[in-house]
């Protein structure tokens, strides 16, 4: 892989072959790293020597100017490992792409993660039985009930992703297929079905040998219909209350009074008792959903509220769940994912301190984070774990891409790729040796302004689960925020 750091010039030109011509032509092509960086980098004794040579013979030569001056910062950044001394004398390395991938791995050597996922199998020999089209963020509460439903009935399945309009176009293949383009969608059989429910009901139908997800009888299954009409009647309650500023006072709190006493109806923690059911997998992503809007926005707690007791013994059981864990969302992804899909929603009074603690307002994005209890556990802040590793693989595996996404957020983003692959860089160093050993490393006078607004860009759009999970999501904000700020940019 090709450091930003040790790729400046020409992709690291031989010391032995650096020459005024050469150097001033990468310097050129990378003008935008011109930042009148003063941090004292310690070469390695060729380089110097020979950066002391060019300098003397540009000099004699009568062509010292601001670009030979240019040319020297150019030069001070193409080691491949470039150091800085603090002023309490302590030397940090700052590793390459390699070397960083070296120390945390891959994401190749790692366990592929279900949102990730193409071919999903769950035994060795299985044969894919269906194709499951599906949103590309993980943001379709419709497609996750039913994502839901197979990973609990462990039925083998492929994956196509497709975008939701509101964040691109949709391939003109699957339109052709598909005329509304609406999701989710399988293929089975050589048919195409769609709309949720119709879609669930026929996988039970179709593949009662796995894992079947109904009663076969009783009063469990004579309830399922009026079940499912509450969820839909929640559902109405929870967006009429989020975007009206003179929503129908007590409607969504009597709806949820009437999803708590549900719960209780055959024992819990789900719907019909003991055990997970279909009904539990449709209810989700709207439960999901409801517990991290209505605190944001119209300040209303759903998960921890005494009122609702059964509905937190829910959450907790549907915690408890490996295929639940995985593809579930944080609050910040679903909060800031909403509007998009279903359009403005009134932010109350009420909901000013969830929404600060949420978006990272209140300095819960800052380093050391401090530790918390969410719905994945306790987490110290440290990142002790695997939550910083995951972050930094990620990161390391990817950085080009995201490099390249991150420069959405600027204009004329490709003048300034390399800064802010170098920015980038020195995210990936802070979270594998730790913000506090690359003191010297990042000043306000360090990276041109626009590293800042495109990482401030990218910080708010990593979602979960799409790119990782909600500890590593935690983590590399947090140290994409601490680039921001050493950067001068703290309104960002």
């Amino acid at each position: 892989m090709r450091s930003p750091v040790g790729s400046l010039v020409a992709c690291a030109i031989p010391v032995s072959r650096l020459s005024v011509s050469s150097i001033s032509a990468a310097a050129s092509r990378h003008q935008q790293l011109d930042t009148g960086k003063s941090i004292k980098l310690h070469l390695n004794t060729k380089l110097q020597s020979s950066l002391v040579k060019w300098k003397s013979r540009a000099a004699f030569e009568g062509r010292v100017s601001g670009e030979h001056r240019r040319c020297e910062r150019v030069v001070r950044l193409t080691a491949m490992e470039a150091s800085v001394e603090s002023s309490e004398g302590k030397k940090t390395t700052l590793a390459s792409w390699d070397a960083l991938a070296g120390i945390v791995g891959n994401d190749e050597d790692f366990p592929e993660r279900l949102p990730n996922m193409k071919r999903r199998v769950f035994e060795d020999g299985q044969k894919l039985l269906l194709t499951f089209y599906r949103d590309n963020s993980s943001w379709c509460p419709y497609c996750q009930r039913v994502w839901l439903q197979l990973e609990e009935k462990k039925i083998p399945y492929q994956v196509e992703k497709i975008n939701m309009r509101c964040y691109g176009d949709k391939p003109a293949w699957f339109t052709k297929m598909v005329p509304s383009g609406l999701l989710p969608v399988i293929e089975l059989d050589g048919r195409i079905i769609t709309e949720s429910m119709d879609i669930m009901i026929l996988i039970e139908k179709r593949f009662p040998e796995f894992n079947p997800l109904l009663p076969a009888g009783g009063p469990e299954l004579a309830a399922v219909n009026s079940l499912l009409g509450l969820e839909r009647r929640l559902a109405g309650a929870w967006m009429n209350r989020l975007r009206s500023s003179w929503p129908d006072m007590g409607a969504f709190e009597n709806t949820m009074d009437k999803v708590n006493s549900a719960l209780q109806t055959f024992g819990g923690p789900y719907f019909l008792g003991s055990k997970f059911s279909l009904v539990d997998a449709v209810y989700a992503p709207f439960l999901e959903r409801t517990a991290a809007s209505m605190p944001y926005w119209p300040g209303v707690k759903v998960r921890g509220n005494d009122r609702w007791n059964a509905v937190n013994l829910w959450f907790d059981a549907m915690d408890s769940r490996p295929s639940y864990q995985a593809m579930k969302s944080d609050d910040f992804t679903h909060t800031h994912d909403l509007e998009p899909q279903i359009g403005p929603c009134y932010s109350a009074p009420a909901g000013k301190a969830y929404r600060d603690k949420i978006d990272g307002k209140d300095g819960g994005w800052e380093l050391p984070l401090k530790p918390e209890e969410t719905a994945w556990g306790f987490d110290d802040g440290t990142g002790k774990g695997g939550a910083k590793e995951e972050a930094a693989r990620t990161l390391i595996s990817n950085h080009e891409k995201v490099v390249g996404f991150a420069l959405r957020g600027v204009n004329d983003g490709d003048k300034h790729r390399d800064a802010m692959g170098h920015g980038l860089h020195l995210v990936a160093n802070a979270l594998v040796q730790g913000v506090e050993n690359l003191d010297g490393f990042v000043t306000p006078d360090t990276l041109p302004p626009q590293v800042a607004v495109a990482a401030a860009y990218l910080r708010d759009r990593v979602g979960v689960p799409r790119d990782l999970s909600y500890p590593a999501a935690r983590q590399l904000r947090a140290h994409l925020n601490w680039l921001i700020r050493s950067l001068g940019r703290p309104d960002l």
